[in-house]
């Protein structure tokens, strides 16, 4: 295991990193459990994050967030065996040289897990993993389409 990542690093490879985002200071408006990260995230990219609107190059305002519980399948007796967990968050854009707000737009993430009454508390802990790790995809999808773009100049 050691001689693979050895053998990895010196090839030169890297986790994807996101793309640099062309814009120097942020505004985001909304509130959101994704908030703290995705500043977090902007800042660890060497982005400002301002309060003031005329500070910002971008604006971005996290306009809704939901989290929900599906149920996927049922046993023969109705009893719940599987869910789909949907996390979306809306959101939309503004640049500082636009007079108008961009069309909102959707990221979210899906996930399935098998339910048993009999293990309750481990499958809080699944779904909770779960939820987490579609925040972080959905972060992330929004990093991507953040830096896909533009200053218009």
């Amino acid at each position: 295991m050691l001689t693979l990542s050895v053998m990895l690093t010196a090839c030169g490879f890297h986790l994807r990193q996101p793309s640099p985002i062309a814009f120097k200071t942020v505004q985001i408006k909304g509130t959101t459990l994704i908030n703290t990260a995705l500043k977090k995230l902007l800042i660890e990219q060497g982005v400002k994050v301002v309060t003031d609107a005329e500070e910002a190059e971008l604006q971005l305002e996290l306009l809704k967030e939901e989290n929900e519980q599906r149920i996927l399948s049922l046993s023969g007796t109705g009893v719940v065996r599987e869910y789909e967990l949907y996390y979306r968050v809306q959101y939309r854009t503004k640049l500082a040289s636009e007079a108008t707000w961009a069309l909102p737009l959707v990221m979210e993430g899906r996930r399935d897990y098998t339910y048993n009454d009999a293990n309750l508390l481990a499958k809080q802990a699944e779904q909770k993993l779960l939820t987490d790790s579609m925040q972080t995809d959905v972060l992330n999808g929004i990093m991507r389409r953040l830096s896909a773009l533009k200053k218009v100049q």
